[in-house]
């Protein structure tokens, strides 16, 4: 019994597979906000800052002098807590892969880091515009509450100013929570970093004599207060961007730079 060896002059060659395509940068976005609610962190701090902001309309229309009770006034009360609190999910979003130990498959589908991480910034700069239409619904329910049933003021006058400052402001919220979390990686530490350390320079700047000159340079939560004033100038834009280099951009620099290198284990 013999055995026919193939004839490979006439055997056909295997089709190449298609290349595997890449997520498109939307994909990426859109599973990044995704990834905003889906984790027990991210959606308790949702209803958090939802029953902050609850809590300081409530307080302000039943304590507030009649007069007070403007569109303005209640629109940033609705939006002090979501400032605050805001920056901590911008946080969350940036330590996600080490914290939930997703880096290895998220970096195995987008091997490209650089897109990962301008996808997560993408998300929270999203949020930070949602919140602000959010901050703007609940301030003109209030407004029309107080209107209808305490006596309030009713004004709607708002300058564009205030909602560019309002707008620009808690999307460097969010940015600095993103950048403090690449830079750090870790969450906890991360946020209280992020609370800690503005905070004690602050209160440097306004107790050591000799440090209340850089203080005016170099402190965020001072050089950002004319932004919802709607009255920045010159050089109220002028420390605001040093402010800025210093609190959002270094740490953003630092944190691309360890998204990178960083090994995942």
């Amino acid at each position: 019994m013999t055995t026919l060896a193939p004839d490979l002059t006439t055997a056909r060659p295997p089709r190449p597979r298609p290349p595997h395509p890449r997520a498109s940068f939307a994909r990426l976005v859109a599973v990044e906000c995704r990834k905003l609610v889906d984790t027990r962190a991210g959606l308790w701090l949702l209803l958090v800052i939802g029953l902050v902001t609850a809590a300081a309309i409530a307080l302000m229309l039943f304590t507030a002098e009649p007069g007070s009770l403007t569109f303005a006034n209640l629109a940033l009360t609705s939006a002090v807590p979501q400032a605050l609190l805001l920056p901590v999910l911008g946080v969350l979003a940036a330590t996600a892969e080490w914290s939930q130990r997703t880096g290895l498959v998220t970096f195995t589908l987008e091997p490209r880091r650089l897109r990962v991480g301008a996808a997560k910034l993408a998300a929270a700069v999203l949020v930070a515009l949602l919140a602000v239409v959010v901050a703007a619904t609940v301030g003109a329910l209030a407004n029309l509450a107080g209107q209808l049933w305490l006596g309030g003021d009713g004004s709607w006058s708002l300058e564009a100013g205030q909602v560019g400052g309002a707008v620009l402001l808690q999307v460097l919220g969010v940015v600095q929570g993103v950048a403090f979390g690449a830079a750090i990686g870790n969450s906890a530490a991360a946020i209280v970093a992020l609370l800690v350390l503005p905070t004690v320079w602050s209160v440097l700047g306004a107790v050591v004599s000799w440090l209340e000159g850089p203080a005016r340079w170099l402190d965020l939560s001072a050089t950002s207060g004319p932004l919802l004033e709607g009255t920045m100038a010159g050089g109220d834009w002028a420390r605001l961007a040093t402010s800025v280099a210093l609190w959002v951009l270094l740490p953003l620099v630092v944190g691309t730079s360890r998204l990178v290198r960083r090994e995942v284990a």
